[in-house]
């Protein structure tokens, strides 16, 4: 019986049916749905720093990453509950973000993780291997990839 789903996000399209997906299974089981932004680096990548300047949010790249990944998380609260699930919390970490992925669902007993196959990744995670598929490889519990 699955109790608790995370659903990691970075605010993709990928990520975004991840949540689709992952809020349908929490309704249908009456799971909690805990969803996660994992903040991997201080940089704004280039869709960010477009976003940050075009809502005028002041501060440095660090306070910019912060308010546009807890908008995010609080998007895909919204977004999940309106598939259905209605037990929902959400989170912001630094870290990185595979292993904090599977940290955090240790931590949080997640019996399944859910997330998307592609990402705002560069260039270089799609040549080593992607966060999904890292996740895949290190997670104990079951992994639902989102295409």
């Amino acid at each position: 019986m699955i109790k608790k789903l995370l659903v990691a996000v970075d605010g993709s399209e990928h990520s975004m049916k991840a949540v689709d997906y992952a809020a349908s299974i929490a309704a249908a089981m009456k799971a909690k749905l805990s969803i996660l932004f994992v903040l991997k680096t201080h940089e704004l990548p280039k869709g960010m720093d477009a976003y940050a300047k075009f809502e005028h949010i002041p501060g440095g790249n660090e306070a910019v990453l912060k308010r546009i990944s807890g908008d995010l998380v609080e998007d895909a609260k919204d977004r999940a509950a309106k598939q259905g699930a209605t037990d929902i919390d959400g989170k912001v970490v630094d870290g990185p973000v595979a292993r904090t992925i599977i940290a955090e669902a240790k931590k949080q007993n997640a019996d399944v993780i859910v997330i998307g196959s592609r990402g705002m990744g560069n260039i270089e995670a799609t040549l080593r291997g992607g966060v999904s598929h890292r996740v895949e490889l290190l997670a104990k519990c079951p992994v639902f990839t989102v295409r």
